[in-house]
């Protein structure tokens, strides 16, 4: 399905969570009032003459509206500081709630390795950032979720039987299921749905409250008023009832509006890996292993929509088709029976690993953290990049894609072959690169290292302000690395800033300060900003930003069609433009091609002057766009995109610059321009 209609689906569905919600709501205020009422009945009927309880009649208006009043005050609150509560946290919060555990960037553990490097991979075929990557060391099933409000706040976690028992093929199967639910903005209802079903269950959690009180009440008071507190016990046991029956609104809720969410990430899973058989195999052995993919976390059930498999115990309103049906899906010809097994089998793999060879600590990649804090081992961090030593490469070249017109298709929706290519521009990048990128210390250095100039005088310039500013053994570390200044493809740069954010979110708030004045002074130093620069400015901004200044997640809609941003699809057409075109004509040409593109007859463009195009005013432009639908991004991307390949050729600079617009607007480009030979698009 295309991207951008599936976020505007998406924006459906929560309209449709919130009718069900509107109704459930509804449902237990009718409860909440008939329940103790009938209860009332029941009491009046057994202790009282039958005259005095005919008096009690069953509809009084003034009762109704104070029960709907208190009962709208209770859920609705409980579901917004609930859903606030968790959209500061993010998916961390979700991820740390079912007991996951953040694994290291820089892990050295086998399993846990191989995951970042499946999640790595898929992360960068995609377009997205690397997301924080989870494991929830007490569970022995199989099962994964995807959570966050956002894509810059997502993350992956899977239980540890999913990491130590599956071939990388199925985890990978597993793992693209779960980039397809942040893809499709899954991950937003999937909180929300938690926050609402939370306002729903307060009722009796109140219902409990009232007992303890009533029990309390009764207990504290003498023989002649023993069982005063036997109402409030009453009251508190019919809201638990009305309670319980929030539960079963919760789950039929859930039922409604994820079960075909999982078939759509499965299928787009295999469009992903073009692998069926790895994702079949996954679901084959849920279906077989002893304890399934349940979930034992005490707060399973509140999560029970967002897992890869059904977490909990219960057929009853199920969040997930059947093993059976996801496996014939994948494999028409499977006959429905699982081969048995247990855990045991799973642990057998830990145990094959566990015993075979480790690596010595010479072979073993040199402890960043030690080396820039043990004097004696500071010789070693001039080889950071001794493993491209090379002569810097010739201009990159510029490339000729073979459809441009299916690039735009692929934006968020990675197919096979964007994640070959992911895993190729992967193991190109050296190794000794990619341990640096995935630790909080050397991610600092590497972005500097990516900034730093060639011309002499501007980078002195630059090493004076690491100097002054960064950690001493950063600059002796960069001074020895100097050398290998532009060794690193251009095509690399910015897929190692990518592998480089889950290390950068382990900074504190003061060092990410530090860290970002730093790279703005190194931006700076040369007194104007290229197109790399302003692409790394824009990631950071996009992606970190938000979590270290407590900015909100996500924008408002405040606009429906592109008529009401000419101005700035003006800006952002003419920035295209002018940076991807030698002369005035050719850049009117482009831009003129691209504005065709957009085919609203109330939309009218202008070619911007020059002097109208600098990096401030495309950040204006883009902020203002970043608050329009989905539909007219997808219009000004298309026409972005006809800009910048107005000519049938695109260059690495110009797929950064596309990078930085896509990325600002929330919309993932999967690689398109990579080294040697590799031709994504």
């Amino acid at each position: 399905m295309d991207f951008f209609a599936q976020q505007d689906k998406a924006k459906k569905n929560t309209g449709v969570l919130l009718v069900y919600f509107s109704l459930a709501i509804l449902l237990t205020v009718i409860l909440v009032y008939f329940v103790p009422l009938a209860g009332l009945h029941v009491y009046l009927d057994q202790t009282s003459t039958p005259n005095e309880a005919q008096k009690l009649g069953w509809w009084y208006p003034d009762a109704f509206l104070g029960v709907c009043g208190v009962t709208l005050l209770v859920v609705l609150t409980g579901a917004s500081l609930k859903i606030i509560e968790l959209r500061r946290g993010g998916g961390k919060m979700v991820a740390e709630m079912l007991g996951g555990k953040e694994i290291l960037p820089n892990t050295e553990d086998f399993f846990e390795r191989r995951l970042r490097n499946v999640v790595e991979e898929m992360a960068i075929a995609s377009g997205t950032p690397v997301p924080p990557v989870y494991v929830m060391p007490k569970e022995r099933g199989i099962n994964a979720f995807a959570a966050g409000f956002t894509v810059s706040d997502s993350v992956v976690a899977v239980t540890y039987g999913t990491m130590t028992g599956l071939t990388r093929d199925e985890l990978q199967g597993v793992v693209a299921h779960e980039f397809s639910h942040i893809l499709n903005n899954d991950m937003a209802m999937n909180i929300r749905l938690m926050g609402l079903l939370h306002g729903l269950l307060l009722i009796g959690l109140t219902g409990q409250i009232l007992i303890r009180v009533g029990a309390g009440s009764g207990s504290s008071r003498d023989r002649d008023n023993k069982g005063g507190g036997l109402p409030i016990i009453g009251a508190g046991l019919a809201l638990m009832i009305v309670g319980y029956a929030g539960v079963f609104f919760g789950k039929l809720i859930k039922a409604s509006v994820s079960r075909s969410r999982e078939r759509l990430a499965d299928a787009s899973a295999v469009q992903f890996t073009r692998n069926p058989t790895g994702l079949a195999s996954a679901l084959k052995k849920i279906g077989g292993l002893s304890a399934g993919s349940r979930i034992f976390s005490a707060r399973a059930e509140e999560a029970s929509h967002m897992f890869f498999g059904k977490g909990t115990r219960g057929s009853f309103f199920s969040t997930h088709p059947s093993l059976k049906e996801r496996v014939r899906w994948l494999e028409p010809n499977f006959k429905g029976e699982f081969e048995k097994f247990t855990y045991e089998d799973l642990r057998a793999n830990l145990e094959k690993y566990e015993s075979a060879p480790k690596m010595t600590a010479a072979e073993r990649p040199p402890n960043i953290v030690d080396m820039f804090t043990k004097p004696h081992k500071m010789a070693v961090a001039g080889a950071i990049l001794d493993s491209v030593s090379t002569p810097p490469p010739p201009p990159p070249p510029r490339h000729k894609p073979n459809n441009p017109e299916a690039l735009i298709d692929s934006i968020g929706k990675p197919m096979e072959h964007h994640a070959d290519a992911a895993k190729r521009l992967i193991d190109s990048i050296p190794e000794r690169v990619k341990d640096y990128a995935r630790d909080p210390y050397g991610s600092r250095m590497l972005i500097y290292f990516l900034l730093l100039d060639t011309q002499a005088d501007v980078l002195e310039k630059q090493m004076e302000i690491i100097l002054r500013q960064a950690e001493p053994a950063v600059f002796e570390t960069l001074q020895k690395a100097l050398p290998q200044l532009g060794s690193i493809a251009p095509e690399l740069r910015l897929p190692i800033v990518d592998l480089s954010i889950p290390a950068l979110r382990f900074l504190a708030k003061g060092q990410y300060a530090s860290f970002r004045s730093i790279v703005k002074q190194l931006i700076e130093a040369d007194e104007k900003v290229d197109i790399f620069e302003y692409a790394l400015q824009r990631v950071l901004t996009h992606h970190l930003d938000p979590m270290f200044n407590d900015e909100p997640k996500n924008r408002a809609v405040n606009y429906y069609a592109v008529s009401g941003l000419c101005a700035e699809t003006s800006t952002v057409l003419s920035v295209l433009a002018r940076n991807g075109h030698a002369s005035d004509e050719q850049a009117a040409a482009a831009f003129n091609s691209a504005a065709a593109k957009i085919t609203d007859p109330k939309a009218a463009f202008k070619l911007a002057d020059a002097g109208q195009c600098s990096w401030d005013d495309l950040d204006a432009a883009l902020d203002k766009l970043n608050q329009a639908s989905f539909k007219v991004k997808k219009w000004v991307l298309g026409a972005a995109l006809a800009c910048l390949m107005n000519d049938r050729e695109i260059t690495v600079e110009e797929v950064e610059l596309f990078r930085a617009v896509s990325d600002t607007l929330g919309c993932p480009v999967p690689p398109w321009v990579v080294p040697a030979g590799l031709d994504a698009a």
